[in-house]
């Protein structure tokens, strides 16, 4: 599983303790392996790391080593390192991470060439179909996972966008289930409430980080696996209903089946072409049905979905959301 973050200087300085670094708490087991990305903005590079479970990211916490130090012992780790990150979010940074990750994906390939290949980022989203918080474009982000798959040989297993925001589109899947068995997100923003009552032990059982090890190990799909893993957020609702149903905070998460992305995709476009949607829903499973899709679209839509958790018993929705973003753009393009 490649892991990415984006390391800001304000979030996880170059020479800084913890930060990100102390997200991930067991790196190796039989059933997984951990990667870590990281697009450091500070020092305008971005690192590969293979850390191990004998890894202390909390090492130098508290001033109890210089900042020499605590680079040394995190950058040991490194095992792809690719300087002169462009400005801003721009072409030049795209083409740059495209060309950079495709390199890291080369390394995987040649150290795990029989394994399942995942991608995880939990940084900001939106349903653009880009990927690293904006950072890598649609396109770019289309080439990379095109160039990882072409050099595994299969699609990768999953891409668990479960974290970031609004990534649960039709943009998305287009151009990520080109690539991916299994795609992982939520078409609502994710987060933003507190659980009821915090404490380490809860906060780790809901962790997908810390809990892929193990479902990993006990599931006998990859299906099976990732909805387990969603189902981790189902447990996460419960420890947060207080705070999520006082401010009717609207929280989903979804498995796709990439395999039934693209059937779907070929009635959904014949149905633009013949249907005249002047004005389209944010939500796509609305707007079909507002204007009259057949029940065989609708299955084909429901067939993407194969399994998903959210908080709909807690209080009355009032924002449409059944799993899929529109893609506005789309409507105007080939509708009439």
């Amino acid at each position: 599983m490649l892991r990415v973050v984006l390391a800001t200087k304000d979030w996880t300085p170059f020479s800084g303790a913890g930060g990100w670094v102390s997200a991930v708490s067991q790196r190796e087991s039989a059933s997984l392996r951990f990667y870590e990305a990281a697009i450091w903005e500070e020092i305008d590079a971005v690192h590969l790391y293979a850390f191990t479970n004998e890894f202390d990211p909390h090492f130098g916490s508290g001033g109890s080593a210089t900042s020499v130090e605590i680079i040394d012992n995190r950058e040991k780790y490194a095992i792809g390192k690719v300087s002169g990150l462009p400005e801003g979010e721009t072409e030049e940074r795209s083409a740059f991470l495209r060309e950079a990750f495709e390199d890291f994906a080369g390394i995987l390939v040649g150290r795990h060439p029989n394994a399942q290949h995942h991608l995880m980022f939990s940084g900001y989203g939106g349903p653009t179909g880009d990927l690293f918080s904006g950072q890598l474009a649609s396109a770019d982000a289309d080439a990379f996972l095109g160039t990882w798959a072409s050099l595994l040989g299969r699609k990768l297993g999953a891409i668990d966008l479960g974290g970031p925001c609004n990534k649960g589109s039709y943009v998305d899947m287009a151009n990520f289930c080109r690539h991916a068995r299994y795609y992982v997100a939520s078409d609502l923003g994710s987060g933003g409430f507190f659980v009821n009552e915090w404490d380490a032990p809860e906060h780790y059982e809901t962790d997908a980080e810390t809990q892929y090890h193990r479902i990993l190990a006990e599931s006998p799909t990859l299906e099976d696996a990732l909805k387990a893993r969603i189902e981790l957020r189902r447990t996460l609702y419960e420890d947060a209903r207080e705070d999520l149903t006082e401010n009717r905070i609207q929280q989903s998460s979804y498995v796709y089946d990439c395999a039934a992305f693209p059937d779907f995709r070929q009635a959904f476009e014949a149905f633009l072409k013949q249907t005249d949607v002047a004005y389209p829903q944010w939500d796509l499973y609305d707007t079909l049905v507002t204007y009259d899709a057949s029940p065989f679209l609708l299955d084909k839509f429901e067939r993407i979905i194969v399994h998903s958790v959210d908080n709909r018993d807690f209080f009355e929705w009032t924002f449409r959301a059944n799993g899929i973003i529109s893609p506005l753009d789309l409507f105007y393009s080939i509708g009439r």
